[in-house]
Parts: C-alpha cells; sequence; structure tokens
C-alpha cells in the first residue's frame, strides 16, 4: 500500500511541478511587461526590475495552485486510466476511496503549502514589493518624467519633455514654476538631465532662456548656456506606509490597530477567513480532478461530458475564490455560509467517491448524462 501511494503520488507531482513552472512563467511575463517602462523609458536599474518581478512570485503562486493543483490530478488520473491501471487497481480489490488517498494526502501536502505561503511566504514578499514600490516614488525622480507628457512632480512646478534617450538625457524641455508666490517662472532648454548632489535633487539645463514674470508683472528674460534648477525640495511621503490585507500575517489581520478604518478591518478578517479555507479548496480541487476517471463506468477514453462538468466545476470554484473575499466584506454576515458551502462541496465529493449507494449515484449521474 505504501508503494502504491508513493507511485501515485510521485505521478501527481510530475505534472504539478511541471504546469506551475509553466503557468508562473507565463503569469510573471505578463506581471513584468507593466514594469518594463521603468528600465526602457524610466531608466531605473535593471536589478530593481528583477526585485520586483521576483517579488510578485508568491502571490501569484498562493492565486493559481488550486487550478494547477486541479489540473495535476485530472491529467495523472487520466493517463492512469487510459494506461488500464485504475482497472487493474480496482480488479486487486481496491475501492474507490483506497485509489484516491494518494491524491487526498497531495491534497493535504498542497494544503500546508498554500497556508505556508499565503501566511508568511507571499505576505512578506508583497510587503517587500509594495517597499520598492513606495522608495521608487520616492527616491528617483526622473521616473516621475515622461516623454510629451506634462509632469507635476511637486505643487506648483510642471514640466514638459520632448524626448528622452537611454542613457535619461532629456531634450526639448520646458518647465513652468510657480512655487514661489511673488514670481513665476517659465524655462525653456534644449536638453537638460536630473542630477544628484548633496544637497538634493537639481535638474540641469542646457542651452535656453528663463522669463520671471514678477508679481507686479514686470517681465525678465536670462538667456543661459547652463543652468541649474533646484527641484531638491519635493515633498517626499516620509510617513509610514499602509500596509494592505495581502502584506499582513495571519496574526495581524485578526488583530489589527485599534484606530484603524472599519472597512479594512472587513478587508483584513475577509483575507484572513479566505486564507482558512483555502486549504479545504485545494483538497476539493483535486479530488474533481482525480474523481473523473473514477467515478461512473471505467473506460480507457475520458468521457468529454464527465471533462466538461469536470472543469466546469474546478472554474467555478476558483472563481469562489476570487469572488468569497468580496462577499465577505460587503456582508460579513455571509462568512459562516461561505464555509457551510465549502463543506458541502467536499461531503458531495465524498458521496460520489463513496461505493455505497452506488444506484443512487447512477441515478443522478445517469440523469444529467454524465456517465
Amino acid at each position: 500500500m505504501n508503494f502504491f501511494i508513493k507511485y501515485i503520488y510521485i505521478q501527481l507531482l510530475g505534472p504539478f511541478v511541471l504546469i506551475m513552472l509553466s503557468m508562473t512563467g507565463i503569469a510573471w511575463l505578463t506581471q513584468s511587461l507593466r514594469f518594463i517602462e521603468l528600465i526602457i523609458i524610466k531608466g531605473l536599474p535593471v536589478n530593481i526590475f528583477l526585485n520586483l518581478t521576483i517579488l510578485i512570485i508568491p502571490k501569484l503562486l498562493a492565486t493559481i495552485i488550486p487550478f494547477i493543483a486541479f489540473l495535476a490530478a485530472l491529467i495523472t488520473y487520466s493517463r492512469l486510466n487510459t494506461e488500464s491501471e485504475l482497472i487493474s487497481m480496482k480488479t486487486a480489490g481496491m475501492n474507490n476511496f483506497k485509489i484516491l488517498i494518494p491524491a487526498i494526502i497531495f491534497g493535504i501536502t498542497l494544503g500546508i503549502l498554500a497556508i505556508s505561503l499565503e501566511n508568511y511566504g507571499s505576505p512578506y514578499a508583497y510587503n517587500k514589493f509594495k517597499n520598492l514600490q513606495h522608495n521608487i516614488r520616492n527616491n528617483y525622480i526622473s521616473t516621475l518624467f515622461q516623454e510629451k507628457v506634462f509632469s507635476s512632480p511637486i505643487q506648483g512646478l510642471t514640466v514638459f519633455i520632448k524626448e528622452r534617450d537611454k542613457t535619461g538625457n532629456f531634450q526639448g524641455i520646458l518647465i513652468h514654476d510657480e512655487r514661489n508666490l511673488n514670481k513665476t517662472i517659465s524655462i525653456i532648454a534644449e536638453k537638460g538631465k536630473i542630477v544628484t548632489t548633496q544637497k538634493g535633487a537639481r535638474f540641469s539645463l542646457i542651452n535656453g532662456n528663463r522669463q520671471e514674470i514678477s508679481r507686479d508683472k514686470n517681465i525678465s528674460i536670462l538667456y543661459f548656456d547652463e543652468y541649474t534648477l533646484n527641484i531638491s525640495n519635493y515633498s517626499k511621503d516620509t510617513s509610514p506606509r499602509f500596509k494592505e490585507a495581502s502584506e499582513r500575517s495571519f496574526y495581524e489581520l485578526f488583530n489589527p490597530e485599534k484606530n484603524i478604518n472599519a472597512l479594512y478591518k472587513k478587508e483584513f478578517k475577509a483575507e484572513a477567513h479566505k486564507r482558512i479555507i483555502t486549504p479545504l479548496i485545494i483538497l476539493i480541487m483535486v479530488l474533481i480532478g482525480a474523481m473523473t476517471s473514477i467515478i461512473g463506468k471505467f473506460n480507457r477514453k475520458a468521457s468529454i461530458k464527465k471533462l466538461f462538468f469536470s472543469i466546469s466545476a474546478a472554474l467555478t470554484i476558483q472563481i469562489y475564490i476570487i469572488a468569497a473575499p468580496q462577499l465577505m466584506i460587503h456582508s460579513p454576515q455571509l462568512i459562516p455560509f461561505i464555509y457551510i458551502f465549502v463543506l458541502i462541496i467536499l461531503l458531495l465529493i465524498m458521496f460520489l467517491i463513496s461505493d455505497k449507494a452506488e444506484k443512487i449515484k447512477e441515478k443522478i449521474l445517469y440523469k444529467y448524462k454524465v456517465l
């Protein structure tokens, strides 16, 4: 029996790892495209781009593990069915529950992995990700300027950049400075760049003119070869950053700060309950995938209708995982019913894989033409 469990477990593990790597790679690539602009257009270092994209992987994994578990179980047991191994097990006297023991152990293992990931790995990595985003906004002022866009890095200062090269130099610069209430300054320059000094960030401008209009409407014009504009007094956000629900540990979700907004408390509670039901959801997904080839009559070719019902059920549960937190936020009184729904699905699966009440099961499955 131990050899049997180990054999099926390894068969389940192979597709799971392969699909996980594939789906994670696709999801990572999709998310990475959002940050490519930071390097190509805004000139951020490559190591920051890599940190941003790597830190989102644990959160992606926590989201896609349930459906990957379903696909791994579906593929593994379908292959066992096609190669007549399930028929051999049945002939050897194994009932459905014994055949599915490796899948149950596999689902429990993934549930433990999901708990660890959602309570430790994902919050830690996502917190680092949000902190890095916060630091980029505060410390890389050059990222605030885009080509052919009027940017306002601070109140009273508007900057227009016509072009920007790969080294971070600007071409065709227009600056409108109203930070001083007693005068308005407009600057036009052929080119320039952001330089960092001990006293803060400076805009180094080349070949242009500076027009100043005082409060009493006096106008003065200065033509320059080189000119430096102080932009170091733009307001950095030095206040502590608020941690979102996805960044918090399980303890923090159930024990938030007392002065926190009531809506955030609902979000935290919803996130905590989502993490609690995730292991059960994973077990359900594994069993749905595995039982597709177990219930009903044994055929070497998988029934298209059984596959359709199985995939539809898995997609419905995946949508349920995404929608449940929002339901809990808007209607906290539904939280017990969300658990009840999950338990009902689990009991229904146990009924379908049981060898008892075979006539009742066949009647139900024939009625909906699943067999």
